[in-house]
């Protein structure tokens, strides 16, 4: 068996365990864990996953929600210098496979919804070597030999401890692969921005798996000597309910999940206290402005690009204008088609994709040291940036997650009555991202049957809101 070296991660939580080891650190929906617990549960698990085979450099898929089991496997990981590939567990089984065709995954570990929920098909080539539930737990563990031929095409870069999913221009996934030191340089990065303190507690409700609220998240807590709340669903719901019990929130969380907070806010008769934070990078200065005064603290944001992690971050109490990430510069470039001009940005530690990103998509190389954005904004003297228009490239942010239009044109247009299909992506006067579509098609086309279509081909945020047929002389 090989011999595992740690990686950064579980070596930065054993340092802080040293320091302050016994104090609450994470607070679950099932259980309540100081850093020396979390050390104890993550050991623990590693021998088991030791003892199944898994080692130094092994990718090991975690289909979890966000539980105190998601952080645990991820440091388990590290102690034994595996790779953690994170996945949405609320895109199912379909997710799973998808992801086994272009890792090689050696161990999947997910939370089965029921004693008859499927197995993941993994794919011709793959093998199974183990399958059980983790002792103590309702995780299944299945442990796998992948394909020569998806061993073949895979190369880490040395240091590897986490591989996040990211859609490029044609809604294709693309791979970041992040070593220990690239994921403790965000941590710090956000933490700073997000002026973390000892006291602090982190908490989302959106899927921890997302890179853009995994990394403030998630790596702002391992980071700082904050504590993390573990939650999902409704924000309203998993923050009014603790208020009295957590002092000096944090909440990184979608726009719209914000705005609905500072609405049940309004009703009480003092602000929230609590800081809101918005991982998004397209957010409108006015919407943050007019929730501002539902909270105690005012409202920051953070230019947290998936191909690049944190490029810049803003707070409303010091003005409107962005300040650069620690080691990084920005400025602008090349005019674009929606205003202003590109974003361009110098970083310290630049992530591995998987395939190499075209000339001129996000991430990209533009003239060395600088790398695209792919977002267009607005400069003031000096090149300070002032603002973040969008982008004009067919991607679209959802609650902070990335969307293609024309990945969703084409997902639709596989349905077989339909002709012709255009996705439009719009805000409300709230300023939550929906999309809908106009479409053409063939015969009596219901709504519900494409709807059906679009659940069954799309990720839930990727679903249109509205279906709106146009007329078409072929019917």
């Amino acid at each position: 068996m090989r011999t595992a070296s740690p990686g950064r991660l579980y070596a930065c939580l054993t340092a802080a365990a040293s320091r302050k080891g016994s104090a609450r650190s994470i607070y679950g929906p099932e259980n309540t864990l100081s850093r020396r617990g979390l050390l104890t549960r993550a050991d623990r698990r590693a021998r088991e996953l030791q003892g199944l085979g898994i080692g130094q450099g092994d990718l090991v898929a975690l289909s979890l929600g966000n539980t105190t089991d998601l952080v645990v496997m991820l440091l388990s990981c590290s102690k034994l210098g595996a790779i953690a590939v994170p996945l949405d567990p609320g895109r199912g089984e379909r997710l799973v496979a998808r992801t086994a065709q272009r890792l090689p995954l050696r161990a999947v570990v997910r939370r089965p919804r029921g004693l008859l929920a499927p197995t993941p098909d993994y794919g011709e080539g793959y093998r199974f070597t183990a399958r059980r539930r983790l002792t103590g737990s309702r995780l299944a563990l299945d442990v796998l030999h992948p394909p020569a031929a998806c061993l073949d095409g895979w190369s880490p870069p040395p240091g590897a401890e986490l591989v996040t999913e990211a859609r490029g221009l044609t809604g294709a996934p693309r791979d970041l692969v992040r070593t220990g030191e690239q994921l403790l340089a965000q941590g710090t990065a956000v933490a700073e921005a997000m002026g973390l303190h000892p006291g602090a507690r982190l908490l989302c409700t959106q899927p921890l798996v997302v890179p853009r609220l995994f990394e403030p998240v998630v790596l702002g807590w391992l980071a700082s000597e904050a504590q993390l709340v573990m939650a999902e669903g409704s924000l309203v719901d998993a923050v009014l309910p603790r208020l009295p019990h957590l002092e000096r929130l944090v909440v990184v969380d979608a726009l719209r999940e914000l705005l609905a907070l500072a609405r049940a806010a309004r009703a009480r008769t003092a602000p929230l206290p609590l800081t809101p934070v918005v991982a998004q990078a397209r957010a409108d200065l006015a919407v943050l402005q007019a929730i501002a005064p539902s909270f105690t603290e005012p409202p920051r944001q953070l230019l947290q690009l998936e191909e690049l992690g944190l490029v810049a971050h803003r707070g409303l109490d010091r003005g409107g204008a962005f300040h650069a990430a620690a080691g990084v510069t920005l400025r602008p470039g090349a005019a674009m088609q929606i205003g202003g001009h590109e974003l361009l940005a110098s970083l310290p530690h630049p992530v591995h994709l998987r395939p190499p990103v075209p000339p001129t998509e996000p991430g990209a190389l533009a003239d060395d040291p600088f790398r695209h954005t792919g977002y267009a904004a607005r400069f003031g003297p000096g090149d300070a940036l002032l603002e973040v228009l969008g982008r004009d490239d067919g991607l679209v942010d959802l609650d902070g997650r990335r969307a293609c239009l024309d990945h969703l044109e084409v997902a639709l247009l596989a349905h077989r009555r339909l002709t012709w299909v255009h996705a439009h992506h719009e805000l409300d006067p709230d300023g939550d991202a929906w999309l809908w579509v106009e479409y053409r098609a063939t015969g009596r086309t219901p709504v519900d049957d494409l709807e059906e279509h679009a659940i069954g081909r799309l990720p839930p945020f990727m679903v249109p809101r509205r279906f709106e047929r146009l007329d078409d002389t072929s019917d």
